[in-house]
């Protein structure tokens, strides 16, 4: 575990992977949009084939600016794409197509590629990125520590406090030896706003390079929250365009960052989670560039690629409320009632300083084996090793008769299997903190008793059907506390250390302080008989959610 930063593995800023990248923007994104011009002449061989796919590209353009419009847009997108439309509607009923038409409409392309790009492209500024380094720990040492610190003090304050309660573990030094070698691609869970900050600090604490990573182009219209993402690393995505000219440049920019050797983030789940509980499913569309990035990377005798996976432990989060609404609208529809009765914004801030005051948490970050391309594990040298222990060379995944062929089905199938190993990573390296835990254990209860009725009716039980009798739940929170160490035993799971050491009892009192911690309800607790209870079930259940997927339910 460690207990304090690393040195950087590189101290010149000037060869970081991202400050390079930056330094030459024209020339990487001239690479980026004649790649897609390529693949384009390959995908829509004619001229016709192309217009069409222009055409849809303007249509749903010109509706996303007339009805979804945001602060971050650029102030003259209607007259862009009012410009564009004038060149293409010429086109319109087109009866015989000539080269020059062809040639006419690769020029609309490239001109909308290159918006594409520049609104795209990731900015990266040294000063920004140490000052950055500099006090965000100390911002978020507010949170995790025991008590609030003065203002005047918290930016003299040790690192070594911060430390005790944010904690990182992982193989450190093979992944610092890889990082001297390899291009690195790191692969977080995803349940917060605040989690790309979060990896970029152990990132930094470990002494790796800081990383590009998308960041929705909604968050770029709020300062200062703009000003620090449009300087440390992030390049724009924006999930409305839908359309294949801006996913083909969002993949091929990500893939072309990656053979510029620089590292790289992706949240393969896609989003954050509105359950609470581990990704189960990933989006492969980022992850494959990790796949095709390798295979040109063999071509030109370029760096191997590396996966690290990384989960982040939270023993609460700030938007669960807003995540789980989200998430049972989507899985109920017409079955989700609402509940409507919510505190004032003055209780909720009100509640947030007298928590901050009285409540000490805790944040884990667990770092897990690297992986290559392929989902091997990958030992110091770089090289990959087979499940039977033995050292293979991933090339020839590639290659047909000793040369590299370009497949696309292959290159899937590929994806799919690297995104099963992260999966299975990200439950290995999870760790059970006490607050998820005393949400499973008795919202997993309440199931029990109430296994005829929906999830839609058991999240709106009345107060007294809501009740676990305190001897239920020590008994059920020493069952489950034994399943876990026997998985943690399997190497299946890890646990914090109060989760390994705590007694049921103080296991359960720690876990309902961190639970109902900056939340206006109390999630779970005790009531006057020293039984237990519940304010809100819908956040019983998303923190619940965290412990799915290893068989524990039928324990209780």
């Amino acid at each position: 575990m460690l207990t304090d930063s690393l040195e950087y593995l590189e101290k010149d800023a000037s060869k970081w992977g991202i400050f390079k990248l930056v330094e030459n923007k024209d020339d990487f994104l001239r690479m980026v949009v004649e790649t897609v011009v390529q693949k384009f002449r390959i995908e829509f061989p004619t001229t016709r084939n192309l217009y069409d796919e222009l055409a849809s590209a303007l249509y749903q353009e010109r509706i996303r600016v007339t009805t979804s419009r945001w602060k971050s847009d650029a102030e003259d997108e209607k007259d862009f794409w009012n410009n564009v439309k004038g060149q293409i509607i010429k086109f319109h009923k087109k009866g015989k197509w000539e080269a020059t038409d062809r040639k006419a409409l690769e020029s609309i392309l490239k001109k909308i590629l290159y918006r594409y790009a520049y609104e795209m492209v990731a900015g990266f500024n040294p000063t920004v990125f140490r000052f950055a380094q500099k006090f965000l720990p100390k911002i978020l040492m507010v949170f995790l520590h025991y008590r609030f610190l003065n203002p005047l003090k918290i930016f003299n304050t040790s690192h070594r406090g911060y430390f005790s309660r944010f904690k990182i573990t992982g193989p450190f030094d093979l992944i610092r030896n890889l990082a001297k070698e390899c291009t690195v691609i790191v692969v977080p869970t995803h349940f917060s706003n605040t989690d790309s900050p979060i990896v970029g600090w152990a990132l930094h604490s470990i002494g790796l390079e800081p990383v590009t990573y998308g960041a929705g182009s909604n968050l770029f219209g709020t300062q200062p929250v703009s000003f620090f993402m449009n300087n440390l690393g992030a390049y724009k995505l924006d999930r409305r365009r839908k359309n294949r000219i801006y996913t083909e440049i969002l993949k091929t920019y990500s893939q072309t960052a990656i053979e510029y050797d620089t590292p790289s983030l992706f949240f393969p789940g896609g989003t954050r989670s509105r359950s609470g509980s581990i990704e189960n499913k990933l989006k492969l569309g980022l992850l494959s560039t990790a796949i095709e990035a390798q295979q040109e990377n063999f071509i030109h005798n370029r760096k191997k690629i590396v996966i690290l996976p990384l989960v982040i432990n939270y023993q609460y989060n700030v938007e669960a409320s807003s995540l789980v609404i989200q998430h049972l609208k989507e899985i109920g529809k017409e079955k989700y009632v609402a509940d409507n009765f919510e505190y004032s914004t003055t209780y909720k801030v009100w509640r947030f300083i007298k928590q901050l005051f009285k409540v000490r948490s805790e944040l884990i970050i667990s770092f897990g084996k690297p992986l290559d391309v392929i989902g091997n594990e990958v030992n110091e040298n770089g090289q990959s090793i087979s499940k039977q222990g033995q050292i293979i060379n991933i090339k020839g995944y590639f290659e047909i008769e000793n040369k590299i062929i370009k497949d696309d089905q292959r290159n899937f199938e590929y994806t799919k299997i690297l995104g099963d190993k992260i999966l299975n990573s990200f439950y290995t390296y999870n760790t059970v903190m006490s607050a998820p835990l005393v949400a499973f254990v008795y919202f997993r209860m309440l199931q029990k008793r109430h296994k005829n009725l929906s999830l839609f009716e058991q999240i709106l039980l009345p107060r007294e059907d809501r009740i676990v009798h305190k001897e239920y739940m020590i008994n059920a929170m020493e069952v489950i506390q034994n399943k876990l160490m026997n998985l943690q035993t399997e190497k299946k799971i890890q646990l914090s250390k109060a989760v390994a050491t705590m007694n049921a009892s103080k296991l359960l009192e720690d876990g309902i302080q961190n639970l109902n911690l900056f939340n206006s309800k109390n999630i779970v607790y005790q009531d006057s008989d020293k039984n237990y209870n519940s304010q809100d079930l819908r956040l019983a259940f998303f923190y619940h959610n965290r412990l799915k997927g290893y068989g524990l339910e039928k324990s209780i």
